[in-house]
């Protein structure tokens, strides 16, 4: 016999009592390590992408939050400084009133003064008008006397 007739005829797998073994042997091992090794490790890997997954959401959220927060507080900070320039204008505008007032109060006072000051000198110069033309013939003849060095 040739050896390619010896290798044809032998089986390739023979299929005995120890084949129901290996296969009983190899679905109890399967069942056992699907219990103690496969889903605990798919838990955990579960669990893990849950946790990455959680996190990142909640980090998203209070990126969210944060921006929200920022952008309330530069609208709050714009209001405050609009506030702050009304306010100052408006105390400006006050100023500027009250000094206006007070210009045209002293303005006001001076001009009353001077009219009063004018008055009294006018006042003042027709008396003294008057006092000398009352005195002008006196003094004429006292003149007239000393330089004629006679009486009257």
């Amino acid at each position: 016999m040739d050896l390619t007739a010896l290798i044809s005829a032998a089986p390739v797998v023979d299929i005995d009592g120890t084949a129901y073994i290996q296969l009983g042997l190899f679905l109890l091992l399967m069942v056992l390590l699907n219990q103690l090794l496969y889903k605990p490790w798919l838990q955990t890997r579960e669990r893990r992408e849950l946790a990455i997954n959680g996190t990142a959401t909640a980090a998203e959220q209070l990126r969210n939050q944060a921006d929200t927060l920022s952008a309330e507080y530069e609208e709050r900070l714009a209001k405050v400084r609009e506030q702050a320039t009304t306010i100052r204008n408006e105390s400006r505008n006050v100023v500027e009133q009250e000094k206006t007032t007070r210009i045209s109060d002293a303005r006001t006072r001076a001009a009353s003064e001077l009219e009063a000051e004018r008055a009294r000198l006018a006042a003042e110069a027709t008396a003294a008008r008057e006092a000398l033309t009352r005195r002008v013939d006196e003094l004429a003849q006292q003149v007239a006397n000393k330089i004629l060095g006679r009486g009257m």
